[in-house]
């Protein structure tokens, strides 16, 4: 299983840092608050292909995850477990945080492991039912590298509950607001492509790090692309009174959720805590 153990730390003296993009805050989920957006949209999107890419750095309880399930986002059916989720989940006896998706009686889980909880990691996650390429109808890149599939059933093409305008959506919860398993973690720079299948390079791009290496940055979608469609949303959270405020020209807003103005944070994928650039 592969560790990504080199993600983004933010690094001082930024102006030798060699990235031009800049993303000012981003937004606090935390399980004790039972913090989260939500969101019913008016008419459905595309339910075979939809592209979602956000910047995320966990911290769990103390910066280190104690439950097994932190959920990043899902739909709600009225069925019983009947929901389409985006999960990291710890396995029993370790800290390893692995990312996986469940899309009701299907599941998904690339080969990686994240460990590290005081760094920004990007992920991208793509469903495109309708490739003709099996293995390709779902793709996930993190840090800009595509994982391949641990286990899962990609090739069962089906229809997603993400994007239907009957259900609600979550950002930071279970479908059934279940206390345990609420997000703790930061978001920042969170896309939503409607109709799209986008790799990695639309939002981000490698550059050589000071001192040597490499590391993935991000880049201004929203400028160089700008492509949403109708379900599609921005959330860059610069509006701590209105974090939910999509800023992609959709009016796709959501409403925070014992989201206060502190839930806004300076810390972010390219400013470090004090909000220094």
């Amino acid at each position: 299983m592969s560790i990504f153990g080199d993600p983004f730390h933010f690094v001082s003296g930024a102006a030798s840092f060699p990235y031009e993009y800049q993303i000012a805050q981003s937004a606090r989920f935390t399980r004790s608050e039972s913090s989260y957006l939500s969101r019913t949209f008016g008419s459905g999107g595309n339910l075979r292909s939809w592209t979602f890419s956000f910047w995320f750095k966990l911290t769990g309880a103390a910066g280190a995850f104690s439950n097994n399930q932190y959920y990043i986002y899902t739909v709600k059916d009225n069925a019983a477990g009947a929901y389409d989720t985006m999960i990291f989940d710890v396995n029993t006896g370790s800290n390893d945080k692995v990312f996986y998706n469940s899309a009701a009686g299907n599941y998904y889980v690339p080969n990686a492991i994240i460990t590290d909880t005081s760094a920004w990691f990007h992920m991208v996650y793509v469903w495109d039912m309708d490739n003709g390429t099996q293995a390709d109808r779902i793709r996930i890149w993190l840090n800009g590298n595509r994982l391949a599939k641990l286990e899962g059933t990609e090739g069962n093409t089906r229809d997603s509950q993400f994007n239907d305008s009957s259900h609600a959506h979550y950002i930071g919860a279970r479908q059934d607001n279940n206390a345990s398993y609420y997000f703790d973690g930061y978001l920042a720079e969170v896309h939503w492509l409607d109709g799209y299948s986008y790799d990695a390079t639309y939002f981000g791009e490698s550059k050589d790090a000071p001192g040597g290496g490499s590391v993935w940055v991000p880049i201004d979608y929203k400028t160089n692309t700008g492509n949403y469609g109708t379900t599609g949303y921005y959330l860059k959270f610069e509006n701590a009174s209105d974090l939910g405020n999509d800023s992609s020209g959709n009016n796709n807003d959501w409403t925070a959720n014992n989201m206060g103005t502190d839930h806004q944070m300076a810390d972010s994928p390219t400013f470090d805590d004090a909000g220094s650039g």
